[in-house]
């Protein structure tokens, strides 16, 4: 049950990366031809990596997913991808699920078939995204620890 939701939650996750891609109307920093897509391919590596996951794990990453409102999960993607950063309503929303959480999801979500290629792009972004938001809005939710840089 528990992969079930999490393939789900993959199957949003790219597809508001796609949406993001789509919209946009100049070229962004990660051509959209980085994201290679072959559905057979894409679903066997990707049920690989699930199966590779104890049910533990899992469910912490469900349930850190479940903690992000849709709207700043796209605005950070959109942030991530454009390399931008994102509100502060996103940043507190952001900074509470914590920095385990956000961690597990990125490289979960970034070792994915679709955007595995992306991830040495992305990944030092998503650490510069968090230390932004910890520089600016830590302070009114406490003070979460930054990544090392």
């Amino acid at each position: 049950m528990e992969k079930a939701i999490l393939i789900t939650f993959l199957i949003a996750t790219t597809s508001m990366v796609y949406q993001t891609l789509a919209q946009e109307e100049e070229i962004s920093p990660i051509s959209p031809e980085s994201f290679a897509y072959e559905p057979v391919a894409a679903y066997e590596y990707d049920h690989e990596l699930l199966d590779h996951m104890t049910t533990q794990r899992i469910k912490f990453l469900q349930d850190c997913s479940d903690k992000m409102s849709s709207k700043c999960g796209v605005e950070m993607t959109e942030g991530l991808i454009d390399d931008k950063p994102v509100s502060e309503n996103c940043c507190v929303n952001f900074l509470k699920i914590g920095r385990d959480c956000h961690e597990g999801l990125m490289t979960f979500v970034f070792a994915t078939y679709e955007l595995k290629d992306a991830a040495s792009e992305i990944l030092p972004r998503s650490k510069r995204m968090w230390n932004k938001c910890v520089e600016t809005t830590a302070a009114k939710i406490g003070v979460p620890l930054a990544f090392e840089t």
